[in-house]
C-alpha cells in the first residue's frame, strides 16, 4: 500500500463513496480512517459491509451516511454515528447520477485488469457504478481474489487510479443452516411458486430455507438484488434453467468463497445494476416473477416492516418495494412476505394488530401473500376484514385472541 496515493487525492469535505461487501477495499478504508482527522471532515457513504473496522471507534471527522442497518455498519447506526437514508437500491443510483447524493471520490476493490485493460467489479455491481461515473477520481485496490464476473459494467484502467494492492480473502458471510421452523416456512412458500418461475430471494437463513424447498422445482430463473450460497445449491440440484445464458442475474453476491468462485468466468450468474433488474419489459415474457422477502413484522392489514425493531434501525428498504412492484407487473407473479410468527423463544408475536408508528416498508397494497410456519394467506382482492381473519390465522395460536382485542372492526 502506498499511503501517499490516497492522501494526495482526498480533499477536506470530500464526499467519499465506498463499495459494498466484496467491493469494499479494506486497505483503503483503513487508510481513510487514519487520514480523516487531518482533513477536518470527510463525508462517507457506506452501504452493506462485512468489514469489522466499521464496528470500532470512528474518528468524528468522518460523517458517515448509509442506507441500511446491516452488517458491521449496524454498529455505527446503533450508536447514532451514522445517518440513515431510507431508499430503494434503484433510487440510490439516480441520486448519484443527478447529484442529489454527491460523489467526489469512490473507493473500490476490483480484479486485476483483463487483456483489454478492464477491471471487473466482481460480485458487487450496484449504485457505486453511478457514483464512479460522477466522481472526480475512482481509487481502486486490486485484489486477484475478486472474480472476473459476467457483466457489462467494468472499469477501464484509464478511468481509475490504482491506490493499492491486496491478496486478502474476500469478505464472507457466515453460512448458518436454516432451522426446522424456517424450513417449514420455506416449504409453505414453495407451494405457491410454480416451475419455470423467475424468483427473487435475498440472503440469510430464510432465503436458504426457501431455496431448499425449491430444490425439486425445475426451469427456475433468478432476478435478485442479492444472492447467497443458495444459488449454487439450486444450480447443483438442477432447479435452475442453465440452458438460458441470462437465467441468473443479480447485483450483489454475498456468501462463502465457493459462491465467489462460482461467480467467475463462464458462470450462469451475471451481474447488472439494480434498476435494470426491475425495469419494465426486462422480465422474461410469460414467466411469473415471484418476489420473496422476509420482514421483522407484518400487521393485520398486510403492511410489512423490514427496517425497525422498536426505534432501532436494523434493516433496509433495499429492493423490496422495487421487486414487489415488478412481481405484480408480471403475469401470475406474486409479492410474498415470509417470516416466523414469533421472535426468538416465542415470547413476542411478529404478527401485530397494527404497525407501530410509521415504520412501514411495504404498503398493504404492495403485498400479495403472507407466509409463516402456520400457513399461507393470499390477501389479493380481499377486504380489510378478510385480511384480518387470514393473517390472524398465521400468528402463533396463543397470540391470536390478543390480536383482536381493543381494535376497531374493519369494514367488511
Amino acid at each position: 500500500m502506498t499511503p501517499s496515493v490516497l492522501a494526495q487525492h482526498l480533499r477536506p469535505a470530500d464526499h467519499v463513496v465506498v463499495g459494498q461487501v466484496t467491493g469494499e477495499p479494506p486497505g483503503l478504508v483503513g487508510e481513510m480512517f487514519a487520514l480523516a482527522a487531518g482533513l477536518g471532515q470527510l463525508n462517507v457513504f457506506c452501504g452493506y459491509s462485512l468489514n469489522p473496522a466499521w464496528g470500532g471507534s470512528i474518528d468524528p471527522a468522518l460523517r458517515v451516511t448509509t442506507y441500511c442497518g446491516l452488517g458491521t455498519v449496524r454498529h455505527l447506526v446503533g450508536r447514532g454515528a451514522a445517518r440513515v437514508i431510507p431508499a430503494q437500491l434503484s433510487q440510490l443510483a439516480s441520486y448519484f447520477e443527478s447529484g442529489v447524493l454527491k460523489a467526489d471520490v469512490v473507493l473500490l476493490q476490483v480484479s486485476p485488469a483483463d487483456p483489454e485493460g478492464y477491471h471487473s467489479l466482481g460480485c458487487a455491481v450496484d449504485y457505486v457504478w453511478s457514483a464512479a461515473q460522477a466522481a472526480r477520481v475512482v481509487l481502486v485496490e486490486i485484489n486477484p481474489n475478486v472474480p472476473r464476473t459476467r457483466s457489462a459494467f467494468r472499469l477501464h484502467g484509464s478511468r481509475v487510479v490504482v491506490a493499492g494492492e491486496s491478496d486478502m480473502p474476500l469478505a464472507e458471510l457466515p453460512n448458518r443452516a436454516p432451522d426446522e421452523l424456517e424450513l417449514t416456512i420455506g416449504r409453505n412458500v414453495a407451494r405457491v411458486v410454480p416451475d419455470g418461475a423467475i424468483i427473487q430471494l435475498g440472503i440469510g437463513t430464510m432465503a436458504a430455507a426457501v431455496a431448499r424447498a425449491l430444490s425439486r422445482h425445475r426451469g427456475l430463473r433468478v432476478r435478485s438484488g442479492m444472492v447467497g450460497d443458495w444459488l449454487t445449491e439450486l444450480v447443483a440440484c438442477g432447479a435452475i434453467d442453465t440452458t438460458d445464458p441470462e437465467a441468473c442475474m443479480a447485483s450483489l453476491a454475498v456468501g462463502s468463497r465457493s459462491l465467489y468462485d462460482f461467480a467467475g468466468p463462464g458462470s450462469v450468474l451475471g451481474f447488472t445494476l439494480p434498476a435494470q433488474l426491475v425495469a419494465p419489459g426486462t422480465q422474461m415474457a410469460g414467466a411469473p416473477f415471484m418476489s420473496i422477502n422476509s420482514a421483522i413484522e407484518v400487521d393485520l392489514c398486510g403492511q410489512a416492516n423490514s427496517e425497525f425493531i422498536g426505534t432501532r434501525y436494523v434493516g433496509a428498504v433495499g429492493g423490496l418495494s422495487d421487486y414487489f412492484r415488478a412481481a405484480r407487473g408480471s403475469a401470475g407473479g406474486l409479492a410474498i412476505i415470509a417470516l416466523p410468527s414469533t421472535v426468538g423463544a416465542a415470547s413476542k408475536s411478529r404478527v401485530v394488530a397494527r404497525m407501530a408508528g410509521a415504520y412501514v416498508t411495504a404498503a398493504q397494497s404492495d403485498v400479495d401473500v403472507v407466509v409463516t410456519e402456520h400457513g399461507v394467506a393470499d390477501i389479493r382482492a380481499t377486504t380489510l376484514a378478510e385480511r384480518r381473519t387470514l393473517i390472524t390465522a398465521l400468528a402463533e395460536p396463543r397470540f391470536r385472541a390478543a390480536l383482536n382485542e381493543g381494535e376497531e372492526q374493519f369494514l367488511a
